[in-house]
């Protein structure tokens, strides 16, 4: 009995019930209008304050449905921006642990670059230092320079995959190398291609 159409259907059946008692009472006991129309107002009005005092309480707790609703959106928001903040936090961290990681991979490739020169420099002065010993013409030792420092010759493999549309990836994984590695010689690959030309 919640809801009002309860009410509504019930105040129909007592009009209806009203209606047939009324005209057999008129018949036995004659009973003044008037009383009859004061039972049906009382009657009436019992029911208006019924309704009026449920509406009250449906509309009580709707505000408290609604109170607790907004509570609970208003603790959702506030969860969705912490996290929120802690995703951009998290992104910005690991942007800039990428960042440093990223340094040190060009550091050590720089490290191991400049160890590949002092190595080639020390080779190459080996070398020039035997062919002036032998007393060899200068056209010869530049030519053998040339030909050990050939990047493209040395790793031949690498260019080949590289030119081929291979990643860094293939590549590392297939010959075994570093991908830090391969980027260097594919650098110095390029910086040789600039200073020849």
């Amino acid at each position: 009995m919640d809801q009002p159409w309860i009410y509504i259907v019930l105040v129909g059946l007592l009009i209806v019930v009203y209606a047939k008692i009324i005209p057999r009472k008129s018949e036995g006991a004659a009973k003044p209008d008037g009383a009859i129309v004061k039972e049906m107002e009382q009657a009436m009005d019992h029911l208006a304050m019924e309704l009026e005092e449920q509406n009250k309480a449906l509309i009580e707790l709707f505000s408290g449905t609604k109170q607790t609703y907004e509570e609970h959106t208003a603790k959702l928001t506030s969860r969705v921006e912490t996290l929120e903040k802690q995703c951009q936090e998290l992104r910005h961290e690991l942007g800039r642990l990428t960042f440093s990681e990223e340094q040190r991979r060009l550091s050590l490739q720089a490290n191991v670059s400049k160890q590949g020169e002092a190595l080639g420099a020390s080779a190459g002065a080996a070398v020039s230092q035997a062919d002036t010993e032998s007393a060899v013409p200068d056209t010869q030792p530049e030519a053998a320079n040339k030909a050990a420092m050939n990047m493209k010759e040395r790793y031949a493999e690498l260019f080949g995959l590289y030119e081929s549309g291979k990643s860094t990836d293939y590549i590392a994984k297939k010959l075994g190398m570093n991908k830090g590695e391969i980027s260097l010689i594919l650098q110095l690959a390029k910086q040789e291609e600039r200073s020849n030309a």
